[in-house]
């Protein structure tokens, strides 16, 4: 419910702030709006899917947001390396072919991030699968980090690139951490409902600050612009 509101909340101000923002810059606002848009759509299935309010909360009904979960991350990520790219373009710096290489590998990320989910825990796929995901993530944050930036790039658009990067590295690097967490408990003998609880409040902290945090970012980006 926390997630539904945060998204909600984060898509009205991003359609509001469109209205400041100059015709060519729009598209930066209308992304992080459509961003937030989907994920309050997720989480307001995934409201009812735990029976939010007042029912009976399982470690099965939690588990069974994961598919929601992922189909928001593949929808959403790929959206949140393209406001990356409209920001870089702002300092002329986006190179041909980037933004594909940066989806392709996101996808990869994504896909086997599920395949190790949805697998048995401490299993060797799993582990496989965990670790294809990871070098997806990794590929991002080089071809990110490597990227420059001429020096007479706006001072604004520096700024705002340099936070953007560390959204990449520190806010994507929460998922992982809450899938490792999962697993370990569960590996450990934990109870598998405090497990999967513990992982979906890392996911939605994850979420928040991933899409409205690094939209925030973009917006005044292209709003100084």
């Amino acid at each position: 419910m926390l997630g539904f509101v945060a998204m909600a909340a984060g898509t009205l101000w991003f359609y509001l702030e469109r209205n400041d923002l100059k015709p060519e810059h729009r598209s930066v606002a209308t992304y992080a709006a459509v961003i937030t848009f989907i994920a309050a759509i997720m989480y307001y299935v995934m409201k009812d899917v735990v029976k939010f309010p007042g029912g009976e909360i399982t470690a099965a009904d939690v588990d069974a947001t994961l598919p929601l979960r992922y189909i928001d991350w593949l929808l959403t990520t790929p959206l949140l390396l393209v406001e990356f790219a409209l920001i870089v373009a702002l300092a002329g710096a986006l190179k041909k072919g980037l933004l594909t290489k940066l989806i392709i590998a996101d996808i990869i990320m994504i896909v086997f991030g599920y395949l190790g989910e949805v697998g048995t825990p401490g299993s060797a796929t799993n582990y496989i699968f965990f670790i294809i995901s990871t070098l997806g993530w990794l590929y991002i944050v080089y071809v990110v980090f490597t990227l420059k930036l001429g020096s007479d790039a706006p001072a604004h658009v520096q700024r705002a690139v340099s936070i953007m990067k560390w959204f990449v590295i520190a806010g994507w690097a929460i998922y992982p951490i809450g899938t490792a967490t999962q697993e370990l408990i569960e590996l450990g003998g934990g109870d598998a409902a405090l497990a999967i609880s513990i992982a979906a409040i890392i996911y939605v902290i994850a979420d928040v600050l991933n899409k409205v945090g690094f939209g925030i970012i973009a917006v005044r980006a292209a709003k100084k612009s």
